[in-house]
């Protein structure tokens, strides 16, 4: 029962989101596949720009290339892989930093 951290899959930049209140873009992803007892899933954190130019950061899973509508769950290794991958990102460092910085104060 060995858990493996390795690179997810790539999926296309930018692309389209709805919810009931706004739409936009997705514009900078970053995720990690996660293999456990013959599953995989990816832990992600998307950087969203909705058409009026305000942004919010979405931490989800997918399954592949298939967006999962379930909560994402992540233990310290998996978050700390994520944020490294997400620190290549320039937006989404941007606002993790900005999140990260009030841990301090």
């Amino acid at each position: 029962m060995r858990k493996k951290i390795l690179p997810a899959t790539k999926r296309a930049l930018p692309r389209p989101f709805t919810f009931e209140w706004g739409k936009g873009q997705v514009v900078e992803e970053a995720s990690v596949k996660v293999q456990l007892n013959g599953h995989s899933w990816e832990p992600t954190v998307q950087l969203l720009r909705f058409e009026d130019g305000s942004e919010t950061l979405r931490f989800c899973v997918f399954h592949g290339k298939q967006f999962s509508r379930m909560p994402l769950l992540i233990n310290p290794d998996e978050l700390s892989a994520l944020m490294a991958a997400a620190s290549r990102q320039p937006g989404l460092l941007k606002h993790l930093q900005r999140a990260l910085a009030t841990l301090s104060r």
